[in-house]
């Protein structure tokens, strides 16, 4: 996007196009996050049952992810809806609320956000990276441009072709 274009001046594929990268954004985010932090716990030498369940848990998880994303990006309404309900805001609201909760018992913004290891400045970069890449992507699905693509007829194909 260039210095002189909006959003709204954006045709409606390139403001979906956007709006699923910036969801690959969050994604990557979220997989980087689960890496420090195991990364972390590996340094303390506590890599447990319970560390490889959870690892599991979030790679379901960023699959099913990576599966609407794409649903999203071929015009799928569902798509875009369970986006917002799983993502935007029970996703979001699992990184947000517990910060500021912590926050409002004494932590500083950078302990809410980060973690408290060797790896914080970097974890804090990217959770806000993957703050910022879901309102972002949130946001572009709901431009006039991207509403009108979505109310376009839905593809007779199956949910998740790719396109060759």
């Amino acid at each position: 996007m260039g210095p002189n274009h909006s959003v709204e001046g954006m045709n409606e594929s390139a403001t979906v196009k956007w709006s699923a990268l910036l969801w690959a954004v969050a994604v990557a985010a979220g997989v980087t996050e689960t890496s420090l932090a195991v990364t972390e716990i590996a340094i303390d030498g506590a890599l447990e049952a319970g560390v490889w369940a959870n690892i599991g848990l979030r790679a379901l998880v960023y699959t099913g992810a990576a599966l609407l994303i794409l649903a999203f990006s071929q015009g799928r309404r569902w798509a875009r809806t369970s986006l917002v309900i799983l993502l935007s805001v029970i996703g979001l609201a699992s990184m947000v609320v517990s910060a500021a909760a912590a926050m409002a018992g004494g932590e500083s913004f950078t302990q809410a956000f980060g973690s408290d290891g060797d790896l914080s400045g970097a974890f804090l970069a990217v959770r806000l990276t993957h703050i910022a890449a879901v309102l972002a992507a949130t946001a572009l699905m709901f431009t006039p441009s991207a509403n009108r693509h979505f109310r376009k007829r839905e593809p007779e194909s199956s949910p998740l072709e790719v396109d060759r």
